[in-house]
């Protein structure tokens, strides 16, 4: 790839995309600019990938609502005084409160490039422009599943959502209501998707490669039924994971390291991907400067601030620490020794030692690999039951790793505990941890898991990393499953409406 990466580049400098008056509506001038634009087929082009580099300024700030707030990572510092640092650490710590900007950032960049893709869809859907049917369909089921995407992530964040499938104007947008979860799914995410696992290419030539493909909407759809639970979305997930996983070109990397080197980048493993280009074009990635041990400066960085966020865990190190053998250890997370007495534990699946200026990496983002759908497959295979081809697919992680197999599951409580402990390991410091938090309160029929898990972490294994925190909420269990786990709504999208009232998520 980097031709499509090179073309996102041109766009973000020179193309206007939609403006925005508040945080749900686009200005009528820049819809009527819209409607003009995307006329031809370089010009639908030109907004589809606009699209996919929106996906970037969400992806930038998504590990603080779902790594961080897992039992995975933490801030480190949380006496610090940067007002960065104590929003992080708020966020890690349950304290948040619905002013603070980076959640409005990240509230803002999602409802952006939902805008974004809204904006395109009518030319692609309009067969006047495209002649191609192939080329047409191609061009709505990348659209789609990325609206998809960033739909999933808001409901399983925030909730209840405002429902948003065309261009719409400040008047619109203030009579807007937040819709029930399972309509957004019934009536977004899953259509959005099942279009896209019909419709989008299997493969794509070099020069595109980062492009939506019919196995990352299939990986994603499957994810989205497990999500929702019961036994009938369950039935729905395993032929999509089959598929998947019976798809010759998505392989297992031999090398784990390999999987998240920057010289490797979208190999065999990797299903769908958010793409970064380092260098002087102002669209890399910012994650290696965001980990980096503190004190680094010059020795790891080479160029910019190490911000030394994002930490692993006290309790996410002591699991790979069990096996030193595992060889996932060090491709996942090292130890930086500042000096005798200051040690600080930092994430290495990011690390581009050829960064060149500050916040401008090479590393793309994974967001779907083979690995992650091997341990999908296996976690259905828990629920119905099948616990011995559900042990052989999770020895397959294993090996990988360098690790025995386990021991043969007797129990679904067994199988899940395994799958989830694998899941866990594999996919460390990669924000699956949190999604997958939530689905163990369907797969384990335990409305209390996710939070059980996440006070244990706060208040015993991972006690000391809190302990600084003034003033550290206790809430009672209910609380935290009925509001806490969600985000709040930013107060700014419902100071700003004068219309009506957003309801805010409670317990905020």
């Amino acid at each position: 790839m980097k031709k499509l990466i090179f073309i996102i580049a041109v766009l973000v400098t020179t193309m206007s995309f939609t403006g925005c008056e508040d945080y749900l509506t686009d200005s009528p001038e820049s819809v009527l600019t819209q409607v003009d634009f995307y006329t031809t087929p370089t010009r639908i082009n030109q907004g589809v990938l606009g699209c996919y580099a929106g996906m970037t300024s969400v992806m930038n700030d998504e590990w603080m609502y779902t790594e961080l707030r897992s039992d995975n990572t933490c801030i480190a510092s949380t006496s610090s005084s940067s007002s960065v640092r104590q929003y992080l650490t708020s966020f890690a710590h349950f304290y948040v409160i619905p002013s603070e900007p980076i959640l409005m950032n990240y509230w803002y960049n999602t409802f952006q490039n939902i805008s974004n893709v809204n904006a395109v869809l009518p030319s692609v859907q309009d067969n006047k422009y495209i002649t191609i049917e192939a080329k047409r369909a191609q061009y709505e089921s990348e659209l789609r599943f990325i609206r998809a995407y960033h739909y999933y992530t808001l409901v399983n964040l925030f909730g209840d959502m405002f429902k948003i499938t065309t261009v719409i104007g400040p008047n619109q947008a203030k009579k807007l209501v937040r819709s029930p979860v399972i309509e957004i799914y019934n009536e977004i995410i899953i259509p959005d998707l099942k279009y896209a696992a019909n419709n989008a290419p299997s493969s794509y030539s070099s020069q595109d490669l980062g492009r939506v493909t019919k196995w990352a909407a299939k990986s994603l759809l499957a994810k989205v039924y497990m999500t929702i639970g019961g036994t009938e979305n369950l039935a729905l997930a395993k032929p999509l994971l089959t598929e998947v996983l019976a798809e010759g070109s998505i392989g297992m990397e031999a090398n784990f390291a390999n999987i998240f080197s920057t010289s490797n980048e979208m190999n065999k493993e990797i299903i769908f991907a958010v793409r970064y280009k380092g260098g002087s074009l102002g669209i890399g990635s910012p994650f290696w400067e965001y980990f980096a041990p503190e004190g680094s400066a010059n020795l790891f960085l080479k160029v910019g601030s190490p911000d030394g966020n994002n930490n692993p865990t006290l309790e996410i190190m002591s699991l790979f620490n069990k096996y030193p053998q595992d060889k996932r250890r060090d491709a996942s997370f090292k130890v930086y020794e500042r000096s005798p007495t200051r040690v600080f534990p930092y994430i290495t699946k990011y690390i581009d030692p050829n960064i060149s200026q500050a916040l401008q990496a090479e590393n793309d983002w994974i967001v779907i690999r083979r690995a992650d759908i091997v341990l999908l497959y296996a976690e259905v295979l828990a629920q119905d039951g099948n616990h011995a081809v559900a042990h052989n697919q999770v020895n397959i992680i294993r090996n990988r790793a360098g690790l025995p197999n386990m021991a043969p599951f007797t129990s679904k409580q067994m199988a899940l505990d395994s799958v989830y402990h694998e899941r866990r390991l594999e996919l460390a410091f990669e924000n699956h941890r949190w999604f997958d938090l939530l689905r163990m309160a369907k797969s384990y029929n335990n409305v209390n898991k996710p939070m059980e898990i996440l006070r244990k972490h706060t208040f015993q294994t991972d006690s000391i990393l809190y302990s600084s925190f003034n003033p550290l909420p206790v809430p009672n269990v209910a609380d935290y499953v009925n509001s806490r786990l969600l985000l709040p709504i930013p107060q700014t999208e419902i100071d700003t409406n004068n219309e009506m009232v957003i309801p805010q998520n409670p317990g905020y």
